[in-house]
């Protein structure tokens, strides 16, 4: 009967002192959710197979067997109990079997529209601090329903709604430039593709922080392929072709988180 009220007591001072433990590992809760994720990318692949069947697009068939590929190494940790891993590689194998889709169907390039969202977050940002001196309720009402719809947009694309996020970008661009209108503003192009190169120069330079010599080949070669653009963009920029130049470093600054996230799942 000792024995019985010491383990009991023992147990009782485990979970006084440790509660923040036991809360912080839940492997049955991680195991289900990442079941769910793995079931919700089997379907999505299920759906890129039916789509790219009909299809002699080589490119979508390529994306196709990567998130074939991706989506077994995600099973095979998952079988291992590596539950964080296995999260990571659906998501990745999810987005592969989105962008066959997209190619198939015409629909928006998933980094084409993240280099949209992009633009519209940058201008919404502009038009923000152009507004604040502006005596004009109506434009401020207008810039705040621009910057919630925006906010829609981004959520579309995280979940792989990509024609819903860009029809949702380009109307709160739209709401933002007639905000600006309102105070007899209008958008200067130099100036933001002048701020855009500063912003991607940051962001390419934290992607260079992050991924490292020994990240996955794909992963150096779209940082490559972002620093490359990014340079193209500062000689547009030099040569007056400021609206080419707002293009394509936005496109190397979307390629450029892509990278990031790659390099996030590959760990």
């Amino acid at each position: 009967m000792k024995v019985l009220r010491f383990l009991v007591l023992v147990a009782a001072l485990f979970l006084v002192v440790a509660p923040g433990r036991a809360l912080a590992q839940d492997p049955v809760r991680d195991r289900e959710r990442v079941q769910i994720a793995i079931e919700a990318t089997d379907r999505r692949i299920e759906q890129a197979e039916a789509t790219v069947a009909a299809s002699d697009n080589e490119q979508a068939r390529a994306e196709l067997g990567l998130a074939r590929d991706l989506q077994a190494r995600a099973k095979g940790s998952f079988g291992a109990g590596q539950y964080p891993m296995a999260g990571r590689l659906t998501l990745e194998a999810r987005g592969h079997a989105d962008r066959a889709i997209a190619l198939v169907r015409g629909l928006p390039d998933p980094d084409r529209v993240w280099a949209q969202l992009e633009r519209t977050r940058e201008m919404l940002d502009r038009a923000g601090e152009r507004i604040q001196e502006c005596d004009d309720d109506r434009a401020r009402a207008m810039l705040r329903v621009a910057s919630a719809i925006q906010e829609r947009a981004q959520s579309a694309a995280e979940a792989g709604r990509f024609l819903g996020a860009m029809q949702l970008t380009m109307g709160a661009r739209e709401r933002g430039l007639r905000a600006l209108r309102l105070c007899r503003l209008e958008e200067n192009a130099q100036d933001a593709a002048e701020r855009a190169l500063r912003r991607t120069d940051e962001v390419l330079a934290q992607a260079r922080d992050r991924v490292q010599a020994g990240a996955p080949e794909r992963v150096r070669e779209a940082l490559g392929r972002a620093v490359q653009m990014q340079d193209d963009a500062s000689r547009q920029f030099r040569d007056g072709r400021h609206e080419a130049s707002l293009r394509l470093t936005l496109s190397a600054r979307a390629l450029a988180h892509r990278a990031v996230r790659m390099a996030g799942r590959a760990r």
